[in-house]
């Protein structure tokens, strides 16, 4: 894996010799990188147990997807992982945020209800934790959608393949 030196790797894009599976750990590790940058302490409100739990929710769900949509794609027929993980993870992405808003919206009001039983204490609490329900739901949802498109994407291109094969 080449980590500074661009011109041997534009060499290897360029003579066609970068593989799916190197490729792959690019990715893989720049996905990885980018969710670690997010946590980079900046002066933040909230407690340092909530964002190591977001962190920790956050390379999971990236470790665990990204590595299970790889797995789908060999299994499958093996073509136009990174073609597949783009489109599919913006659809998803999309999909994932309409229904972000519908949780937002369910945990404005828990929250507002919390106001009114739960002493201001415990509110604070109950506000981190809310937080890190929905946003590991959402991590959830996003990962489940792209995980049964892979699925979809590679059953239909068996389906497409084994017709063509009785046709000849």
């Amino acid at each position: 894996m080449i980590l500074y030196n661009i011109k041997e790797l534009e060499k290897l894009l360029i003579n066609g010799k970068l593989s799916d599976k190197l490729a792959f750990k690019y990715l893989f590790i720049h996905l990885i990188l980018f969710t670690l940058a997010g946590y980079i302490p900046i002066d933040s409100d909230n407690p340092a147990w909530s964002i190591w739990v977001h962190l920790l929710i956050s390379l999971v769900a990236i470790i665990w997807g990204v590595r299970k949509t790889f797995e789908i794609n060999q299994e499958g027929d093996n073509r136009d992982y990174f073609k597949r993980f783009i489109s599919l993870s913006f659809v998803a992405g999309i999909r994932t945020f309409v229904i972000g808003l519908i949780i937002s919206f369910l945990l404005v009001i828990g929250n507002k209800v919390a106001e009114h039983m739960i002493s201001s204490s415990g509110q604070y609490l109950w506000i981190e934790v809310s937080e890190l329900v929905g946003y590991t739901l959402l991590n959830i949802v996003f990962f489940y959608i792209l995980i049964k498109s892979f699925k979809r994407v590679n059953s239909l291109d068996e389906k497409e393949s084994s017709m063509e094969a009785v046709k000849v």
